[in-house]
């Protein structure tokens, strides 16, 4: 069941991505993380379809259930008060009326915007007419349900590096173009894109444009001057901390306890912060 203040999320979400400036967006991966990133003081929050993974004990690409993810964005929408976007990946379905069936579902657990991809398993990309479908039929999910959600489509062709870089930008643009004529809200081209290309891409494309944070540049002020209005950060945070826990195991089975011992994190301070 969709509620009032979902709807009052939905709003604020999508008028988040029609503001002149840039917002971060950090990606949670479960309930937990997703109340720290709350408590930063974050205006919204989206699942990491990898962190989620990770966090099953699974690699990333949809090697989950739906029902495990539909059952983590439900506990994150329920501890958290501000908009949460899940990352779909390719829609848990093979059609998209199963696509739009498995968004409804998502929604009534809380959620009020979505990523849906072209990138798969093989390492090509999804027919663009395939895709677009799914995004019309979130459009019609849109209409049905009367909410006004952010359908975030997303073009792997630099994340998976297709065609190199000019063959990349090529099928970008004019994947990101179709999306945005089809009824997306917001176009996603994640890869560790330089300065000249994210400037490309913003102009290029008729849509709010979402990149993901990288090492090859990463100059918020810069994108936002650009033109980018929505940096996802991935499954970064939630390799980082995985990272930092495989590495406290490794000295605890080596008889050192220092990292766990060292901890300002106290467990009576995890309680209140938790609270």
């Amino acid at each position: 069941m969709i509620t009032e203040k979902q709807r009052e999320r939905a709003k604020i979400f999508s008028n988040m991505h029609k503001e002149r400036k840039m917002f971060v967006l950090p990606n949670a991966w479960d309930a937990g993380s997703a109340v720290v990133f709350e408590r930063a003081g974050f205006a919204a929050a989206a699942t990491s379809s990898a962190g989620i993974a990770y966090a099953l004990g699974c690699p990333d690409g949809e090697t989950i259930t739906f029902d495990e993810l539909l059952y983590v964005v439900e506990r994150m929408a329920q501890r958290i008060g501000i908009p949460l976007s899940v990352d779909a990946e390719r829609g848990y379905a093979e059609t998209p009326e199963g696509v739009k069936e498995n968004a409804k579902k998502l929604l009534e657990a809380g959620a009020v915007g979505f990523n849906i991809e072209d990138g798969l398993p093989d390492g090509t990309l999804s027919p663009l007419d395939f895709q677009l479908d799914k995004i019309t039929a979130l459009v019609e999910l849109k209409r049905e349900t009367g909410l006004d959600f952010v359908i975030n489509a997303r073009t792997c062709a630099y994340w998976l590096n297709v065609a190199g870089e000019e063959g990349n930008f090529e099928i970008a643009l004019k994947r990101g173009n179709a999306f945005a004529d089809a009824g997306a809200d917001c176009v996603y081209v994640p890869g560790a894109l330089c300065e000249e290309t994210v400037a490309k891409l913003a102009l290029g494309i008729k849509a709010p444009l979402n990149v993901i944070l990288n090492g090859a540049f990463h100059d918020f002020a810069k994108l936002e001057t650009l033109g980018v209005r929505r940096l996802s950060v991935g499954s970064s945070p939630a390799r980082f901390i995985y990272g930092q826990a495989i590495e406290m195991s490794r000295a605890l089975r080596a008889g050192d306890p220092s990292l766990l011992l060292g901890t300002k994190f106290s467990y009576a301070s995890a309680n209140e912060f938790f609270a």
